[in-house]
């Protein structure tokens, strides 16, 4: 027994002075492995990169996660009905949230746009058309994709973290199981219906509180309210548009942060803050990207 003591208290000591004896210029310490062929940078717990170079590696991995989903979309050996499972639970555990933020939205913008049109002209016979077309063009989409964001995002980032600090994913290779066949399109075609599902669900929620709020406090009459004069075609295309871009971009970016968590829960908990932050990022991003489009296509 002493024996095993003193051959282990040996063994501590040899691994310190290793350790302390141990080149900088070797491998870090702790360092570990994500997943190579879904586009993750190697985590380590070295001296870390300049925000340039961490900024492009980022963006590099994100790129070959979404190449990597994007080609086994229509073709994943993943179990079919997955994706109605994951569909189902963005948007059932979401719909709640998302409909009563909306509905304060209508409310405030209605209210503030009648309360400043009464001051300044008097006439607030296009309140209704104006907000409608700012709420299916911009708003409606942009702002459920935040919440999604916020949301969706954060629970798939802590998710997907959570399996690679403990592992899960080596597991699931070791498996012949590919990690992102497996957890990544599921959850892209799940995001894709649930983001187009809750805008639909969340503009209609906005439209109704916005019909109630005028018509409480200014009288507004629901026949001059629903005015869809100027809502065209090109406003209705770049809506649904920004609601797709949104729901492939908030499941991919989060992935990635999942996949590249390290370091126990510390990890899984900077994975989910980065993928809610950068998920803002895109969104906003693609928010100025299509509306530009949708400008030099139709410039009314």
């Amino acid at each position: 027994m002493e024996y095993s003591v003193d051959k282990e208290r040996t063994s501590l000591i040899r691994k310190i002075g290793n350790l302390i004896s141990r080149p900088i210029s070797a491998r870090p310490l702790f360092g570990r492995e994500s997943l190579g062929e879904a586009g993750q940078i190697r985590r380590s717990a070295g001296v870390p990169d300049d925000p340039v170079t961490a900024l492009l590696r980022r963006i590099g991995s994100v790129g070959v996660l979404l190449g990597r989903t994007v080609v086994m979309l229509f073709n994943a050996r993943c179990d079919k009905g997955e994706s109605w499972k994951v569909a189902y639970r963005f948007t059932n555990g979401s719909a709640v949230f998302v409909v009563i933020a909306m509905a304060f939205v209508g409310m405030i913008m209605v209210y503030q746009s009648t309360e400043q049109l009464n001051r300044a002209v008097g006439d607030t016979t296009l309140v209704g058309a104006s907000f409608l077309k700012l709420l299916v063009r911009v708003l409606g989409p942009t702002v459920i994709g935040m919440l999604l964001a916020c949301r969706v995002g954060a629970g798939i980032a802590a998710e997907i973290g959570a399996m690679a600090v403990t592992d899960q994913l080596d597991a699931k290779r070791m498996c012949a199981a590919d990690p992102v066949e497996v957890l990544m399109v599921p959850r892209l075609r799940g995001g894709i219906l649930a983001a187009l599902t809750l805008t639909i669900i969340g503009c209609f929620a906005a439209v109704i509180a916005g019909m109630y709020t005028g018509l409480a406090w200014f009288g507004m009459s629901p026949a001059t309210y629903f005015n869809f004069s100027l809502i065209a075609t090109v406003d209705t295309v770049q809506g649904l548009a920004k609601a797709f871009s949104y729901g492939v971009a908030v499941p991919i970016v989060s992935g990635a942060c999942g996949l590249a968590a390290w370091g126990g829960a510390r990890g899984v908990g900077q994975a989910t803050t980065d993928a809610v932050v950068g998920s803002s990022f895109v969104i906003v991003m693609l928010d100025s990207v299509i509306s530009l489009i949708a400008y030099m296509v139709s410039p009314s």
